[in-house]
């Protein structure tokens, strides 16, 4: 089967935001939310409790270009009794309240097209935008004049194509008569936080980006008999702290900051912008009793819900949990939509499985309650997406998960699995499960996070048995393919079958190796088997290949065996002098062996050539082997972690070089002769094929 380069790695963005769930809630369109909330945005003095940050322009001939960035301003409130304002657009005295400013000089035509267009997202549902002044100075004088007409709201859903609805709007402002020389100064503040959070605090900041910045100033605000914590990524600045009548200010004020480079291929986890984090909870008990809180939804189900718990008690237990797991993943269809409480609060069971749609939180609650009700011991689970185990690195807070699994415990073997993944396999023994380091279990019982490392079914494989049959050096070669796939690997195949078709597969592997043999035939249609109580999917093809051999012009028959399905595991990075860990994907096994019958005994005076490459991080084992007319060339990889430590990737870049030198084997066969006749028996077996394909074909219909 072809190769395919798979794209795992996050998307690294400049912006650090402490995460949020990714789960949202259902049952709403995204137009009548956004019109039941109106976006609030007004035009209002600064709050009186922020501490307005100075500045200095340079002169313009040692400004950086294309942006120069003065000022990055970020001062937090938070639920402030006392908190007195100027803006009588506040929703309460009390709320959370994000005041932001930042003060740039754009010196080149490049940095007025990506920076004179001024984007603020914020959520209309619970929010209120106040935006303070957005001024373009010229010579030191302002030049323009901000009007609530020049601030147009848009829609910011970004992530429909993964069927999630934020329900976040965009006040956008189009800067005009912007030049080269000007200087940008614009501040708003965001009053607001979602209610599911309960008051409780938490923030997170960055504090270095991809450019300098001159000044970048984080404060937050807090009432003194409300203690936060702080902990600083990647940055060795000091937070004070201040004490001021019955408040408490937390204050960080960084100078000349340098710029930060993101290398390619980073772990998910690992996040090189320096940034830091607040956090009101002192514990994951109390991050454990607010997901609790959260999952006490109604548990009582319907009518409906009570027929099907009483379909599944009425089948053998292990069967019962199959087709529970199997309905969760498949007949609930994924559909997020942020609103609110339900942002984080999953909608009741009976709502979940009467409307057959559901997010990861929703779909986890009903896949617990279904196994309760059936005597099984599961709970939801908060994991996170891209920190995993690194969870552990930040302080206790509902912010730093993004999702929810299902913790099952059952025949005394503990199972993760996730209920928003379609196309697993069918039974819980052998479904797949990603490892998301750590998970904080929702149960009463729990006090901290707990290890969410499956005990089993989390490795993938791909065998690739390649069997080639030559009769002469000539004429077509026959190539069969047999692939199969387990684990997270026949997951994806087994969707990329139902959403594409094996007709489109099918054709786009023939048009893969017809890069390399452009005069390929396919044999018979390609066969896939799904073994789906077993979790295994295998794949036949087979094909005539015309254009195998290379006669050269001594009559030398010229071929190549590429055992290469691997390469896409060990390609190196575009940053190789690196200072940032390189990120391995995890736990798969690549097995490909090809096997070429030849037409008769060749004296290849080849010895036994094996060679192992292996570090702490993968493995490599390539054998080259001939007798009794077949030459086999078999590779074996085999990813034994899922990041390379700083200290080790200069060695390991190494082996991946030589290991790529392995990737092919090229080798001719010396005196051989063209007989005339090859030709015509290629003409005839061509039209022999499409006669059987053309029989199939009928036949099928």
């Amino acid at each position: 089967m072809p190769s395919q380069r798979i794209n795992w790695h996050r998307s690294l963005t400049a912006l650090f935001i402490l995460l949020c769930f990714v789960c949202i809630s259902t049952h709403i369109v995204a137009a009548n939310r956004i019109n039941s909330h109106e976006p609030q945005v007004n035009i209002v003095n600064p709050p009186t409790w922020i501490e307005i940050q100075t500045y200095r322009v340079a002169d313009f001939v040692d400004l950086r270009s294309p942006t120069h960035y003065h000022l990055v301003d970020k001062q937090i409130s938070g639920f402030l009794n006392n908190t007195q304002t100027n803006n009588t657009a506040d929703r309460a005295p009390a709320n959370k309240q994000v005041y932001s400013r930042f003060v740039y000089s754009l010196t080149d035509p490049s940095g007025i097209e990506s920076n004179a267009n001024i984007h603020i997202r914020f959520n209309p549902v619970y929010e209120i935008l106040n935006v303070h002044g957005i001024k373009v100075l010229r010579a030191g004088k302002v030049v323009n004049q901000l009007k609530r007409s020049d601030i147009d709201v848009i829609n910011a859903e970004d992530r429909q194509g993964s069927n999630i609805y934020s329900g976040e709007v965009e006040a956008v402002v189009l800067l005009k008569d912007v030049r080269v020389g000007d200087v940008v100064d614009y501040s708003y503040t965001v009053v607001g936080s979602n209610p599911v959070f309960a008051d409780k605090f938490s923030a997170g900041a960055t504090i270095g980006w991809g450019i300098s910045v001159d000044k970048i100033n984080v404060s937050v605000l807090m009432p003194s008999d409300r203690p936060v914590q702080y902990k600083l990524f990647r940055s060795d600045g000091q937070i004070s702290e201040q004490v001021k009548g019955d408040t408490t200010l937390y204050q960080l004020t960084l100078l000349n900051t340098p710029e930060i480079y993101a290398e390619d291929n980073l772990p998910a986890w690992y996040n090189p912008y320096p940034h830091i984090q607040f956090s009101e909870y002192q514990s994951w008990q109390e991050v454990a009793n607010w997901a609790n809180k959260l999952f006490a939804v109604d548990k009582t189900p319907s009518a409906e819900l009570t027929e099907f718990i009483a379909g599944l008690k009425a089948k053998p237990l292990k069967d019962a949990i199959d087709e529970a797991i199997n309905f969760s993943q498949n007949q609930i269809r994924y559909l997020g939509l942020e609103l609110g409480e339900n942002s984080h609060r999953p909608h009741t069971p009976a709502e979940t499985f009467s409307n057959r749609q559901g997010d990861c939180k929703d779909k986890s609650l009903l896949l617990s309650v279904l196994l309760n009700q059936l005597g099984v011991t599961a709970n939801p689970a908060l994991v996170s997406t891209v920190n995993h185990s690194h969870v552990s690195d930040y302080l206790p807070s509902h912010g730093v998960f993004d999702h929810a699994i299902v913790a099952i415990e059952f025949a005394g073997t503990q199972y993760w699995i996730d209920p928003t993944i379609t196309h697993q396999g069918a039974k819980l023994t052998s479904k797949f499960q990603a490892d998301y380091g750590v998970a904080l279990v929702v149960s009463p019982e729990t006090s901290d996070l707990v290890s969410a490392q499956p005990s089993t079914n989390n490795h993938s494989s791909i065998a690739i048995a390649e069997n080639l049959i030559a009769a002469d050096y000539s004429s077509a070669v026959e190539w069969q393919i047999t692939t199969n796939m387990t684990g997270r690997e026949a997951d994806n195949l087994r969707y990329r079958l139902k959403s594409e078709g094996q007709v489109k597969i099918a054709k786009s592997y023939l048009n893969y190796y017809a890069k390399r043999f452009p005069k390929i035939e396919a044999l018979d249609e390609l066969t896939i088997n799904d073994n789906i109580a077993d979790n295994q999917v295998t794949i036949i093809e087979h094909y005539l290949v015309a254009d195998f051999w290379l006669l050269n012009q001594r009559q030398h028959a010229e071929f190549e065996l590429q055992a290469d399905f691997s390469s896409q595991y060990v390609q190196l990075p575009q940053s190789i002098k690196r200072e940032q860990p390189l990120a391995i994907y995890p736990n798969i096994t690549i097995d490909h062996r090809i096997t070429l019958r030849l037409p008769e005994h060749v004296d290849f005076n080849l010895a036994a050539d094996s060679k192992l490459f292996a570090d702490p991080y993968i493995s490599f084992d390539s054998t080259i082997s001939y007798d009794r007319r077949l030459l086999v060339f078999h590779n074996t990889y085999q990813a034994k972690s899922h990041y390379v430590k700083v200290v080790d990737i200069a060695q390991h870049l190494a082996l991946l070089n030589d290991i790529s030198k392995r990737m092919k084997y090229y080798n001719s066969i010396t005196n051989v002769s063209n007989d005339p006749g090859i030709p015509e028996m290629q003409t005839l077996l061509k039209n022999l094929n499409k006669r059987r394909l053309g029989r199939a074909v009928n036949a099928g219909e």
